[in-house]
């Protein structure tokens, strides 16, 4: 309804412009001629003229105001479109990286064969961490009479081999002893670096992982690496380490 009698005074206004504008040149262009002219008639014509002109200056405005707020929701909504599509192009992506790691460790597990000795297990273990979650280098520790030795290592270059540890010694020992995966995202300076042609370069995580048997810590897997996240890769050896255990268990002395 009001939108209806704005339309209906617009008209109204319009005509009574155009009106009183052609009445008052006829009346200039009368008293030209005639010399003689009415004040109050030309005051009146100005008014009339002033009032529908402000009327349909001021709707002329309001409409443009309009037309500039419905084009900044427009933008806005298509600002938020376009981030809603973004987040949902992300979400899949990231559930594709996640089931990755899942099929990246039951791929690590199968490539281990079942009846193999801890001792053989070192090589071919730290082969496939290289292929498949591209470390940097690795350490492979097997526990031999209270003590875990260095058995496998991997783009290690050193003056004195790897250390050998007890449970309880050091970061690796802390690991073997309370058996809880542990990944660290700030380094000690020179730890595990690793060296190639092109120099030598420092590792962005350092993973530890116990190898349990019936509730003791038999061997321990020290990698380093940079191209994952490190709680995803923490995820990984969780899974990968009791998978692989579960499997090796019934050949396992």
């Amino acid at each position: 309804m009001k939108s209806k009698l704005r339309y209906r005074f617009t008209w109204v206004s319009l005509i009574l412009l155009l009106i009183c504008s052609t009445v008052l040149v006829a009346g200039a262009w009368n008293a030209r001629i005639l010399q003689s002219y009415s004040p109050v008639l030309m005051m009146i014509l100005w008014i009339c003229i002033s009032t529908t002109g402000i009327f349909l200056f001021m709707l002329a405005v309001k409409k443009a105001h309009r037309q500039w707020i419905d084009e900044e929701r427009h933008l806005e909504l298509e600002a938020i479109k376009e981030k809603e599509k973004r987040a949902h192009h992300r979400e899949p992506s990231k559930e594709k990286k996640e089931l990755d790691f899942n099929t990246m460790s039951r791929k690590l597990v199968r490539r281990i064969p079942e009846k193999i000795s801890l001792e053989q297990m070192g090589p071919l273990l730290l082969k496939n961490l290289a292929r498949e979650l591209e470390i940097m280098s690795g350490v492979y520790y097997i526990e031999q009479n209270g003590k875990f030795k260095a058995a496998s290592t991997y783009a290690m270059v050193s003056a004195t081999e790897p250390y050998s540890f007890i449970a309880g010694e050091g970061l690796t020992g802390q690991v073997a002893r309370n058996q809880q995966i542990l990944v660290l995202t700030r380094l000690p300076e020179g730890h595990l670096e690793v060296y190639s042609g092109l120099g030598k370069a420092a590792p962005s995580y350092l993973a530890i992982v116990p190898l349990l048997h019936k509730g003791r810590t038999v061997a321990v897997l020290e990698c380093s690496g940079y191209k994952y996240e490190p709680k995803k890769v923490e995820s990984m050896f969780r899974i990968f380490a009791r998978d692989l255990m579960d499997k090796l268990s019934l050949n396992l002395a």
